[in-house]
Protein backbone atom coordinates (compact mmCIF):
# COMPACT_ATOMS: atom_id res chain seq x y z
CA UNK A 1 0.00 0.00 0.00
CA UNK A 2 1.18 3.35 -0.26
CA UNK A 3 2.64 5.43 2.36
CA UNK A 4 0.23 8.38 3.98
CA UNK A 5 1.76 11.11 1.49
CA UNK A 6 -0.24 12.84 -1.60
CA UNK A 7 1.63 11.23 -4.81
CA UNK A 8 1.37 13.29 -7.89
CA UNK A 9 1.54 11.37 -11.19
CA UNK A 10 2.83 13.11 -14.29
CA UNK A 11 0.88 14.13 -17.35
CA UNK A 12 1.20 14.20 -20.70
CA UNK A 13 0.54 17.65 -22.10
CA UNK A 14 -1.87 17.85 -24.72
CA UNK A 15 -5.30 19.24 -25.89
CA UNK A 16 -7.24 18.72 -29.06
CA UNK A 17 -9.86 20.91 -30.33
CA UNK A 18 -13.56 19.53 -31.65
CA UNK A 19 -13.86 19.85 -35.66
CA UNK A 20 -13.82 23.04 -36.84
CA UNK A 21 -11.82 24.06 -34.07
CA UNK A 22 -9.25 26.97 -33.44
CA UNK A 23 -6.89 24.41 -34.89
CA UNK A 24 -8.44 24.41 -38.56
CA UNK A 25 -8.72 28.21 -38.64
CA UNK A 26 -5.15 28.60 -37.63
CA UNK A 27 -3.97 26.82 -40.30
CA UNK A 28 -5.98 28.05 -42.73
CA UNK A 29 -4.67 31.05 -41.73
CA UNK A 30 -1.44 29.62 -42.62
CA UNK A 31 -1.99 28.29 -46.12
CA UNK A 32 -3.37 31.75 -47.39
CA UNK A 33 -0.45 33.57 -45.73
CA UNK A 34 1.69 31.09 -47.82
CA UNK A 35 0.06 31.01 -51.16
CA UNK A 36 0.57 34.35 -52.94
CA UNK A 37 -3.53 35.00 -52.72
CA UNK A 38 -4.67 38.33 -51.38
CA UNK A 39 -5.90 37.27 -48.04
CA UNK A 40 -9.76 37.29 -47.50
CA UNK A 41 -11.12 38.38 -44.10
CA UNK A 42 -13.67 35.38 -42.50
CA UNK A 43 -17.05 35.63 -42.91
CA UNK A 44 -17.13 34.40 -39.48
CA UNK A 45 -15.78 37.17 -37.29
CA UNK A 46 -17.61 36.27 -34.44
CA UNK A 47 -15.62 35.81 -30.53
CA UNK A 48 -14.73 32.24 -30.03
CA UNK A 49 -15.24 30.85 -26.88
CA UNK A 50 -12.85 27.99 -26.05
CA UNK A 51 -14.20 25.91 -23.48
CA UNK A 52 -11.93 23.26 -21.92
CA UNK A 53 -12.71 19.95 -20.22
CA UNK A 54 -11.54 16.68 -20.06
CA UNK A 55 -11.72 13.51 -21.81
CA UNK A 56 -14.36 11.53 -19.79
CA UNK A 57 -17.36 11.19 -22.81
CA UNK A 58 -21.26 10.76 -21.72
CA UNK A 59 -24.39 11.99 -23.02
CA UNK A 60 -23.82 15.65 -21.77
CA UNK A 61 -20.20 15.68 -23.91
CA UNK A 62 -20.09 12.78 -26.36
CA UNK A 63 -16.46 12.28 -27.32
CA UNK A 64 -15.35 9.87 -30.35
CA UNK A 65 -12.14 9.10 -31.77
CA UNK A 66 -10.89 12.61 -29.10
CA UNK A 67 -13.42 14.47 -31.32
CA UNK A 68 -17.21 15.91 -30.93
CA UNK A 69 -19.58 14.00 -33.53
CA UNK A 70 -21.06 15.78 -36.38
CA UNK A 71 -24.23 13.91 -35.03
CA UNK A 72 -25.18 14.71 -31.56
CA UNK A 73 -22.16 16.20 -30.52
CA UNK A 74 -23.74 16.58 -26.17
CA UNK A 75 -26.26 17.88 -25.05
CA UNK A 76 -24.53 20.12 -22.91
CA UNK A 77 -22.61 21.01 -26.01
CA UNK A 78 -25.56 22.03 -27.72
CA UNK A 79 -26.59 24.20 -25.06
CA UNK A 80 -23.27 25.77 -24.94
CA UNK A 81 -23.80 26.36 -28.24
CA UNK A 82 -27.18 27.86 -28.35
CA UNK A 83 -26.22 30.30 -25.59
CA UNK A 84 -22.82 31.83 -27.28
CA UNK A 85 -24.60 31.93 -30.95
CA UNK A 86 -27.48 33.78 -29.01
CA UNK A 87 -24.81 36.62 -27.38
CA UNK A 88 -22.90 36.46 -30.70
CA UNK A 89 -20.01 34.45 -30.03
CA UNK A 90 -19.79 31.05 -31.24
CA UNK A 91 -18.67 28.00 -28.65
CA UNK A 92 -15.50 24.91 -29.31
CA UNK A 93 -14.61 22.35 -27.14
CA UNK A 94 -11.12 21.33 -26.24
CA UNK A 95 -10.08 18.12 -24.73
CA UNK A 96 -6.94 17.43 -22.35
CA UNK A 97 -6.59 16.54 -18.18
CA UNK A 98 -8.34 18.79 -16.14
CA UNK A 99 -4.86 20.03 -14.46
CA UNK A 100 -3.85 21.00 -17.82
CA UNK A 101 -7.64 22.94 -18.39
CA UNK A 102 -6.70 24.83 -15.71
CA UNK A 103 -3.68 26.23 -16.48
CA UNK A 104 -4.39 27.07 -19.86
CA UNK A 105 -7.71 29.59 -18.20
CA UNK A 106 -5.10 30.93 -16.01
CA UNK A 107 -2.90 31.87 -18.81
CA UNK A 108 -5.61 32.93 -20.78
CA UNK A 109 -4.66 30.21 -23.60
CA UNK A 110 -8.31 28.94 -23.23
CA UNK A 111 -11.49 31.08 -22.76
CA UNK A 112 -13.18 29.05 -19.89
CA UNK A 113 -13.24 25.19 -18.42
CA UNK A 114 -16.04 23.28 -17.10
CA UNK A 115 -17.72 22.11 -14.90
CA UNK A 116 -15.18 23.63 -12.55
CA UNK A 117 -16.39 23.57 -8.31
CA UNK A 118 -15.86 27.18 -6.86
CA UNK A 119 -12.88 27.48 -4.90
CA UNK A 120 -10.91 30.85 -3.61
CA UNK A 121 -7.39 29.59 -5.23
CA UNK A 122 -9.18 29.10 -8.80
CA UNK A 123 -11.05 32.55 -8.21
CA UNK A 124 -7.30 33.87 -8.22
CA UNK A 125 -7.01 33.31 -12.35
CA UNK A 126 -11.25 32.30 -12.72
CA UNK A 127 -14.16 34.11 -12.94
CA UNK A 128 -17.39 32.40 -11.43
CA UNK A 129 -21.04 33.80 -12.34
CA UNK A 130 -21.90 35.29 -8.94
CA UNK A 131 -25.13 36.91 -6.54
CA UNK A 132 -24.28 38.98 -4.06
CA UNK A 133 -20.84 38.16 -4.11
CA UNK A 134 -21.67 34.74 -4.07
CA UNK A 135 -21.80 31.58 -6.25
CA UNK A 136 -24.77 31.66 -8.51
CA UNK A 137 -26.47 28.38 -8.77
CA UNK A 138 -29.13 29.52 -10.60
CA UNK A 139 -26.36 29.71 -13.57
CA UNK A 140 -24.79 26.53 -12.95
CA UNK A 141 -23.14 24.05 -15.40
CA UNK A 142 -23.61 20.82 -14.11
CA UNK A 143 -24.63 18.97 -10.66
CA UNK A 144 -21.41 17.22 -9.34
CA UNK A 145 -21.89 14.26 -7.13
CA UNK A 146 -18.94 12.65 -5.53
CA UNK A 147 -18.87 8.48 -4.98
CA UNK A 148 -16.65 6.41 -3.35
CA UNK A 149 -16.15 2.95 -5.45
CA UNK A 150 -14.35 0.17 -3.55
CA UNK A 151 -13.43 -3.15 -4.85
CA UNK A 152 -15.94 -5.76 -4.21
CA UNK A 153 -16.32 -8.20 -0.99
CA UNK A 154 -12.66 -5.89 0.62
CA UNK A 155 -12.69 -4.77 3.78
CA UNK A 156 -13.61 -1.36 2.71
CA UNK A 157 -16.96 -2.58 0.92
CA UNK A 158 -19.23 -1.68 4.07
CA UNK A 159 -17.62 0.87 6.02
CA UNK A 160 -18.96 1.79 9.44
CA UNK A 161 -19.41 5.28 8.11
CA UNK A 162 -18.83 6.33 4.66
CA UNK A 163 -18.42 9.87 5.81
CA UNK A 164 -15.07 8.73 7.93
CA UNK A 165 -12.07 7.87 5.36
CA UNK A 166 -9.35 7.79 8.08
CA UNK A 167 -6.47 5.71 7.30
CA UNK A 168 -7.54 4.66 3.81
CA UNK A 169 -5.60 5.06 0.34
CA UNK A 170 -8.05 6.85 -2.11
CA UNK A 171 -7.27 7.67 -5.82
CA UNK A 172 -8.44 10.98 -7.58
CA UNK A 173 -8.62 12.92 -10.17
CA UNK A 174 -5.58 15.48 -9.93
CA UNK A 175 -6.77 19.00 -8.68
CA UNK A 176 -10.31 17.58 -7.98
CA UNK A 177 -12.32 19.80 -5.84
CA UNK A 178 -12.75 17.21 -3.75
CA UNK A 179 -9.55 16.79 -2.55
CA UNK A 180 -9.83 18.70 0.41
CA UNK A 181 -12.79 17.15 1.92
CA UNK A 182 -11.16 14.17 1.36
CA UNK A 183 -8.48 14.79 3.59
CA UNK A 184 -10.18 16.30 6.03
CA UNK A 185 -11.74 13.00 6.92
CA UNK A 186 -8.54 11.16 7.32
CA UNK A 187 -7.70 9.74 3.42
CA UNK A 188 -4.39 9.82 2.15
CA UNK A 189 -4.99 11.00 -0.99
CA UNK A 190 -3.12 9.61 -4.58
CA UNK A 191 -3.57 12.04 -7.53
CA UNK A 192 -4.08 10.66 -11.17
CA UNK A 193 -4.59 11.94 -14.42
CA UNK A 194 -8.40 10.06 -14.90
CA UNK A 195 -11.21 8.25 -13.40
CA UNK A 196 -10.71 5.10 -15.71
CA UNK A 197 -6.86 4.91 -13.96
CA UNK A 198 -7.98 5.61 -10.39
CA UNK A 199 -11.16 3.00 -11.07
CA UNK A 200 -8.78 0.13 -12.06
CA UNK A 201 -6.71 0.82 -9.20
CA UNK A 202 -9.22 0.36 -6.93
CA UNK A 203 -10.52 -2.57 -8.57
CA UNK A 204 -7.28 -4.33 -8.10
CA UNK A 205 -6.94 -3.36 -4.51
CA UNK A 206 -3.96 -0.65 -5.53
CA UNK A 207 -6.27 1.69 -3.33
CA UNK A 208 -9.07 1.55 -0.95
CA UNK A 209 -10.62 3.50 -2.76
CA UNK A 210 -11.72 5.40 -6.28
CA UNK A 211 -13.53 8.81 -5.16
CA UNK A 212 -15.16 10.34 -8.83
CA UNK A 213 -17.90 12.36 -10.48
CA UNK A 214 -20.72 9.59 -11.11
CA UNK A 215 -21.77 11.18 -14.17
CA UNK A 216 -17.97 10.59 -15.55
CA UNK A 217 -17.49 7.38 -13.64
CA UNK A 218 -20.81 5.44 -14.90
CA UNK A 219 -19.98 5.62 -18.58
CA UNK A 220 -16.53 4.25 -18.35
CA UNK A 221 -18.10 1.57 -15.91
CA UNK A 222 -20.58 0.62 -18.55
CA UNK A 223 -17.52 0.57 -21.20
CA UNK A 224 -15.51 -1.70 -19.26
CA UNK A 225 -17.75 -4.41 -17.19
CA UNK A 226 -14.44 -5.88 -16.48
CA UNK A 227 -13.57 -3.15 -13.61
CA UNK A 228 -17.35 -2.52 -13.09
CA UNK A 229 -17.90 -6.11 -12.03
CA UNK A 230 -14.85 -5.79 -9.30
CA UNK A 231 -16.35 -2.82 -8.06
CA UNK A 232 -18.63 -1.72 -5.66
CA UNK A 233 -20.45 1.79 -5.56
CA UNK A 234 -20.85 3.04 -2.11
CA UNK A 235 -24.19 5.05 -0.80
CA UNK A 236 -24.35 7.97 0.56
CA UNK A 237 -22.20 9.41 -1.82
CA UNK A 238 -19.50 11.28 -0.55
CA UNK A 239 -20.34 15.12 -1.95
CA UNK A 240 -22.83 16.92 -4.06
CA UNK A 241 -21.46 20.17 -5.26
CA UNK A 242 -22.04 22.77 -8.41
CA UNK A 243 -20.52 23.18 -11.00
CA UNK A 244 -19.75 26.03 -13.66
CA UNK A 245 -18.02 26.99 -16.60
CA UNK A 246 -15.41 28.95 -15.20
CA UNK A 247 -14.11 31.87 -17.27
CA UNK A 248 -10.55 33.24 -17.13
CA UNK A 249 -9.91 36.76 -15.86
CA UNK A 250 -7.80 37.60 -18.97
CA UNK A 251 -10.68 36.83 -21.13
CA UNK A 252 -13.53 38.40 -18.64
CA UNK A 253 -11.78 41.61 -18.46
CA UNK A 254 -12.45 42.57 -21.77
CA UNK A 255 -15.77 40.80 -22.57
CA UNK A 256 -17.79 41.19 -19.55
CA UNK A 257 -21.02 41.50 -21.30
CA UNK A 258 -19.89 38.37 -23.67
CA UNK A 259 -19.58 35.80 -20.60
CA UNK A 260 -22.39 37.54 -17.99
CA UNK A 261 -24.85 37.01 -21.33
CA UNK A 262 -23.38 32.93 -21.83
CA UNK A 263 -23.96 32.40 -18.41
CA UNK A 264 -27.64 33.92 -17.91
CA UNK A 265 -28.46 32.75 -21.38
CA UNK A 266 -27.34 28.93 -20.72
CA UNK A 267 -29.47 29.44 -17.87
CA UNK A 268 -32.57 30.67 -19.92
CA UNK A 269 -32.40 28.06 -21.96
CA UNK A 270 -32.75 25.16 -19.39
CA UNK A 271 -36.22 26.12 -19.11
CA UNK A 272 -37.44 26.46 -22.66
CA UNK A 273 -39.06 24.15 -25.20
CA UNK A 274 -35.84 23.51 -26.73
CA UNK A 275 -33.57 22.59 -24.59
CA UNK A 276 -36.31 19.99 -22.85
CA UNK A 277 -37.06 18.75 -26.59
CA UNK A 278 -33.05 18.24 -27.34
CA UNK A 279 -32.31 16.66 -23.95
CA UNK A 280 -34.64 14.33 -24.57
CA UNK A 281 -33.06 12.95 -27.44
CA UNK A 282 -30.21 11.95 -25.20
CA UNK A 283 -32.14 9.85 -22.81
Amino acid sequence: MFQNRKVRCQESRFGVLDQGGVLSLVLAGFLIAHSGLPEVASADDRTSIVLATTTSPNERVRIVDGKLPIEKPGWFVELSRRAAEDCGAKAEFAFMPWTRALQMVERGEVQAAFSSSYKAERAEYGVYPLKDGKPDENRYAKRIIYTAYVKRGSDNEKPPEVDKLQGLTVAVERQASIIPELESRGASVYEVANELTMLRMAANGRVDAAVAIEDNAAPILDKHPDIAGLLTQLNPPIQKKVGYVMFSKIFYKDNRDLVECFWSTSAQLRDTQWFEKMRSAYD
